[in-house]
């Protein structure tokens, strides 16, 4: 995962260095955090004779928290000259040992918010800066954070302070990218020539996430990801970071198409039915319907039979491709329900789908159901996960009774049973 800001791994890092035990771990919202002193250490200069136990009882720390603070490997092996970070009794770090960088307040700032911002706890950000936790700031002031919560500023994009994103995605999943921005801001994006749809999921605006859906043929290779917003003074501005797509480990299928179904896949007939669905799930509903993991759009008992990816040929027509959905073998009549809530924006007879639902989730994100039998749902009804939606059956183009569930995001076929384990804002 590439991120501006690193203060989730680097924190972790010193705390393993800095701590001795669990007990001095402090839990704060957005991760760990080291616990810190709320008063000023001192420093010790090694001299001939010393050990590290002498020192440890002359101050009266524990051995083990000045072996920590000071990342030293083996105790037995200090040198004279060497200086010692002395710990206090509580095997915290003295404040005055933290290495230090400077964040600036924005307009309207308490000095809770800044240490918010960044997942630090308040009371230590305002020992470290010398006022109280709730003081509020005037915009510009400096403010002192440990170093390694601190995003390097030549990674610095202006108000936008951490970018997460993935190193890596495999054909046909689904990524995010979050952002964390200094002060509410319009983000726009693009990810393989596509418009990044971004969505806030914090109370104050600053915290931001979009899909990055990748198509199951994509080919292997790095691109770039775009994201971009409008600065105070009206600039537009933009930045890039490389993703990698890898192949996605996908099945051959041969779909061999009964003759009295062969008109189905004429190229005019295949066409104007996808124009159809197309257009429909183009229209990116401005709220996201959905946070919680899909509920499995029927019951588990019920096998897959073909999964998604896997590439296909077909008997007629020289036709080669691949599969958007997935497929459950099922008897006809066994249930459909919706696996999140969502408004449903089609139900209706189509000649390839057969009888089709497609749900809109919001966003952008859209399900569908092909080849039911019976359709138990209206345009523009409102579902929630659950509720029945239709009949498996085998109508369109169809060699048995099944259900075929696709997932698209932004108009792109992705696999639905990634969902099965993520919300929308990710693994659970």
């Amino acid at each position: 995962m590439h991120s501006f800001q690193p203060r989730r791994a680097a924190l972790a890092r010193q705390a393993v260095r800095w701590l001795v035990a669990a007990g001095l771990l402090l839990a704060v919202a957005r991760g760990p955090s080291v616990l810190y002193a709320q008063s000023e250490g001192s420093t010790y200069t090694v001299v001939s004779g010393d050990t590290l136990g002498e020192i440890a009882a002359r101050f009266e720390v524990p051995l083990d928290a000045l072996v920590s603070v000071n990342g030293i490997a083996d105790p037995n092996q200090i040198r004279v000259g060497q200086q010692l970070i002395i710990p206090n009794a509580d095997g915290s770090l003295p404040l005055a040992a933290i290495p230090t960088g400077t964040v600036t307040a924005n307009a309207g700032d308490s000095l809770a918010m800044v240490a918010n911002r960044y997942g630090l706890d308040p009371a230590f950000v305002g020992e470290l800066n010398g006022v109280s936790s709730g003081a509020r700031l005037f915009p510009g002031q400096p403010i002192r954070l440990p170093e390694e919560a601190v995003p390097p500023a030549s990674l610095r994009f202006g108000a936008v302070v951490d970018v997460e994103l993935p190193e890596t995605l495999i054909q046909g999943r689904t990524g995010r990218v979050y952002v964390t921005a200094e002060r509410p801001v319009v983000l726009s994006g693009s990810w393989n020539d596509r418009p990044l749809t971004f969505t806030s999921i914090d109370a104050e605006g600053l915290r931001y996430f979009a899909f990055l859906p990748t198509h199951a043929l994509q080919e292997p290779n790095v691109y770039g990801l775009t994201l971009g917003y409008t600065t105070a003074a009206g600039v537009e501005v933009s930045r890039s970071w490389p993703v990698t797509v890898e192949a996605g480990s996908y099945d051959f299928q041969e779909i061999v198409i009964p003759e009295d179904r062969a008109s189905v896949l004429e190229p005019d007939v295949v066409q104007a039915e996808l124009a159809k669905v197309i257009e429909v799930w183009s229209q990116a509903s401005p709220s996201l319907y959905w946070q919680d993991p899909f509920v499995r759009p029927i019951g588990a008992e019920y096998a897959t039979t073909s999964p998604f990816g896997t590439r296909r040929s077909y008997s007629v027509g020289g036709i080669s491709d691949y599969h958007a959905g997935q497929d459950f073998g099922a008897p006809v009549g066994t249930p459909v329900t919706a696996p999140a809530p969502g408004v449903v924006a089609l139900a209706e007879p189509l000649i390839v789908r057969g009888n089709a639902v497609l749900i809109d989730h919001g966003r952008g994100v859209f399900s569908g159901y092909w080849h039911m039998s019976e359709l138990q749902v209206e345009p523009g009804q409102w579902v929630n996960a659950g509720d029945l939606i239709g009949l498996v059956g085998n109508t369109g183009l169809s060699t048995g009774a099944h259900l075929h569930w696709e997932l698209r995001i932004n108009g792109i076929a992705v696999d639905p049973t990634q969902f099965l384990d993520e919300g929308a804002f990710g693994a659970p």
